[in-house]
C-alpha cells in the first residue's frame, strides 16, 4: 500500500531532510522517519519527501510517500492507524499530522506542482522571545519599505541561477515564483512593545538549493540599507551567486509550508 504522510518537523537538532551516507551518519529527518517506518512495518522501508531541506531548516507541511504492508508486522491487523502509531515511537520533534493511502503511482516529487516557505524576520533589537528563538532570524532593525520595494522583483518565471549556492544537483536554475509577500505579523502576546515579526511567503513551481535564504538575505539587506530595491533585478539578470554581495540568511528562520498537488497555479483565485 503506497501510504501519504503530511508532516511537520522541527529541524533544529537534524542535518536536514536527506540520508546521508556516511560511516556514522548524522540524524536526519528521512532517517529517523524510515527508522520509525521500519519499526512498525517489521522490514526496511524507504520514504521519499516532496523535497529537501537542509539542516536547522524546519517543516509546516512537508509531503512524503512510501509503500507499507496491508498488515504492519507490529499488529498483523489491517487498517492499523498509521499516524498514530507513528506518532507513538517518533521524537517530539517530527510529527505526522495525517496518514492515507494514495494511488500506487503517487509521487510527493515529481506530482508536486508547488511549495511555499515561509521565513520569518525578528526585527527586535532588545530581545527575543525564547519561544520564537528557534524559528526566526533575529536580525535587528528592518525598513519594511525597503524590503516591499525589492519583492516585485522575484515575481515571475526566470533564471534563478544567482540565488542558488554551491552544491546543487540539479542541472536548470529557471523557476516561476508565483507570489511573495511579505507581512508584519500581530505583537507577540506576553511581551513588551516591540517591533512587529515580519514573515515572507514564497510560492514557486520550485526551488534552487538555499534560494528562499538568498531572497531573506537580499531582503534584509535592503531593509538594512546596505542594497538598493532597484539594484534587484540587475543582480538576478546576471545568473550567477557573485553578483549578489548579500550573505544567505541563516536556516532557522525558515519553513516548508505547503506543498500543492492541485491546479498549475495555486496563486490563482485566491
Amino acid at each position: 500500500m503506497r501510504l501519504k504522510l503530511l508532516l511537520a518537523y522541527d529541524g533544529t537538532g537534524f542535518s536536514g531532510w536527506q540520508i546521508q551516507e556516511k560511516p556514522q551518519p548524522p540524524p536526519t529527518v528521512q532517517g529517523t522517519l524510515e527508522a520509525a517506518l521500519g519499526r512498525l512495518a517489521g522490514r526496511p522501508v524507504r520514504v521519499f519527501g516532496s523535497g529537501r531541506t537542509d539542516a536547522g531548516v524546519h517543516a509546516h507541511g512537508q509531503v512524503a510517500h512510501c509503500d507499507v504492508p496491508e498488515k504492519p508486522g507490529r499488529t498483523g491487523r489491517p487498517g492499523f492507524d498509521w499516524r498514530h502509531g507513528l506518532n507513538a515511537v517518533l521524537p517530539p520533534s517530527v510529527r505526522v499530522l495525517a496518514a492515507e493511502a494514495a494511488p500506487p503511482d503517487f509521487d510527493a516529487r515529481r506530482d508536486a506542482v508547488a511549495k511555499t516557505y515561509v521565513y520569518q524576520f525578528w526585527r527586535e533589537g532588545r530581545f527575543v522571545p525564547p519561544a520564537l528563538a528557534p524559528f526566526v532570524w533575529a536580525c535587528g532593525p528592518l525598513d519594511e519599505g525597503r524590503m516591499r520595494a525589492a519583492l516585485p522583483s522575484f515575481v515571475g518565471e526566470r533564471d534563478f541561477a544567482s540565488l542558488r549556492n554551491a552544491g546543487s544537483e540539479t542541472r536548470g536554475s529557471v523557476r516561476r515564483i508565483f507570489a511573495a509577500t511579505l507581512d508584519a505579523q500581530p505583537p507577540q502576546e506576553f511581551y513588551p512593545p516591540h517591533a512587529p515579526l515580519l514573515r515572507l511567503t514564497v510560492t514557486a513551481n520550485g526551488f534552487l538549493k538555499q534560494m528562499v535564504r538568498n531572497m531573506a538575505g537580499i531582503l534584509a539587506a535592503c531593509g538594512r540599507g546596505k542594497l538598493a530595491p532597484e539594484a534587484v533585478p540587475a543582480m538576478l539578470a546576471a545568473c550567477e551567486r557573485a553578483a549578489v554581495p548579500a550573505p544567505t540568511a541563516p536556516p532557522q528562520g525558515l519553513a516548508l509550508a505547503r506543498v500543492d498537488y492541485g491546479p498549475a497555479d495555486p496563486s490563482a483565485g485566491r
